[in-house]
C-alpha cells in the first residue's frame, strides 16, 4: 500500500511540475467614452490571464504618455472571483477640464504587472451654469437676472468688481496699476468680454446694463425698501407686469477708504448697495470713472464711481 500512495505522489508531482509555467498577463485598452469635463468611462480586457490568477486589475492615468501604477490609479478588481472576467470597466473622476490625458488598462498576477495600449482623450469644457431671468415687459425687451454675480440667490451679495475686470482681488485701489482701466480709454463694455464680467462669468447671453438700461429700470419700476432674509435691499416691481427683482445692499470694496476708515474688507455692507454699469463716464478724471447705481433705505440713483472700486453686477440679457 505504501508503494502504491508513493507511486501516486511521484507521478501527480510530475504532473504539477510540467505544468504551464506563470508569465506576465496580457491585456488590453479597449476605449474610453462618456467624457465629460471631469470624468471619463474606461474599458479594458484581460485577454490573457498568464496561467495565473489575477490579483488586481484597473487603469492607469496621466497627463505624459505611459501611465503606470505610479501614477493615477483605479483598482477594479481585488478579488479571486472577480478576476475571473475578462472585461472590466471603471470611471475616472477629479479630472481637469479641457486637459489632454493618456490611459491605459492594467492587471497584475503573481509575476508582476501587465499595461495595455494608451488611449489619449481630452476632457470637456466645464458647463456655465443656467442662470435665470425675470422679464419685466420694458420696451427695450431688455430681462434682468435674478441674482448678482458671484451669488445663487436673489438676497446674495455675490462678488466685487472693478470696472472693467473679470476677476476679484484682495485690493482695490489705483496704485501701482491695480486697476486694469483706471485712466484708459473705453467705450461702453457690455458685452465685450475683456471687460464685461457678466459675459465672461455668465457667457455671451449675458451682459453688464447700459446707463439706459439702469433708467429704464428706475423709470419703469416701483422701488420698494425690504428685506429678505435679513438682507436689505429693494424690491423693484414692474409698473407693466408686476414682475420684480430683488437688489440686495452688498456694500463696496475700496482698499483706500477703508484705510481711512482703519478697516478692511466689504465697507456698507446690508446698508448701502453699489452697482456698476457698463458705461464709462468721460470727464476731467481722464476716463478714472464709470456710471454706476447706488441704493439705500434713504433712495436710490445714478451715479459716478471711481473704477477701482468693487461694484456688484447685476447682469441683464436681451
Amino acid at each position: 500500500m505504501r508503494k502504491h500512495l508513493f507511486l501516486i505522489t511521484l507521478i501527480c508531482s510530475i504532473f504539477v511540475a510540467c505544468g504551464p509555467k506563470p508569465e506576465l498577463p496580457t491585456v488590453t485598452t479597449n476605449s474610453v467614452s462618456d467624457v465629460t469635463d471631469t470624468t471619463a468611462l474606461c474599458v479594458g480586457a484581460v485577454v490573457d490571464n498568464g496561467n495565473a490568477d489575477i490579483i488586481a486589475k484597473g487603469f492607469c492615468w496621466g497627463t505624459e504618455q505611459n501611465p503606470t501604477l505610479e501614477n493615477n490609479t483605479v483598482v477594479t478588481v481585488t478579488t479571486r472571483e472577480e478576476a475571473a472576467d475578462d472585461f472590466f470597466t471603471a470611471t475616472l473622476s477629479g479630472l481637469t477640464a479641457t486637459t489632454e490625458y493618456y490611459v491605459r488598462a492594467y492587471a497584475t498576477n503573481s509575476e508582476g504587472t501587465a499595461y495595455g495600449e494608451n488611449i489619449n482623450f481630452v476632457t470637456l469644457e466645464t458647463p456655465k451654469p443656467q442662470y435665470e431671468y425675470v422679464d419685466m415687459g420694458f420696451p427695450s425687451g431688455v430681462k434682468w437676472a435674478t441674482c448678482n454675480v458671484g451669488a445663487t440667490t436673489p438676497d446674495g451679495y455675490g462678488e466685487h468688481y472693478a470696472w472693467g475686470e473679470i476677476e476679484t482681488k484682495e485690493e482695490y485701489t489705483w496704485q501701482n496699476g491695480n486697476c486694469l482701466t483706471y485712466g484708459k480709454k473705453l467705450d461702453d463694455i457690455s458685452g465685450n468680454p475683456e471687460y464685461d464680467v457678466a459675459t465672461a462669468k455668465w457667457g455671451e447671453k449675458w451682459r453688464m446694463p447700459r446707463l439706459q438700461d439702469m433708467y429704464e429700470l428706475i423709470t419703469q419700476s416701483d422701488w420698494i425698501w425690504a428685506k429678505v432674509n435679513g438682507v436689505n435691499g429693494w424690491n423693484v416691481v414692474s409698473k407693466i407686469n408686476g414682475n420684480h427683482i430683488f437688489l440686495p445692499a452688498a456694500g463696496f470694496m475700496n482698499t483706500i477708504a477703508a484705510s481711512y476708515q482703519g478697516t478692511e474688507g466689504v465697507l456698507d455692507q446690508n446698508k448701502w448697495g453699489y452697482y456698476w454699469t457698463s458705461t464709462p463716464y468721460d470727464d476731467e478724471q481722464i476716463d478714472k470713472e464709470a456710471c454706476g447705481f447706488v441704493l439705500s433705505s434713504g433712495g436710490y440713483q445714478t451715479e459716478v464711481g471711481l473704477r477701482y472700486s468693487g461694484f456688484s453686477i447685476r447682469p441683464v440679457t436681451d
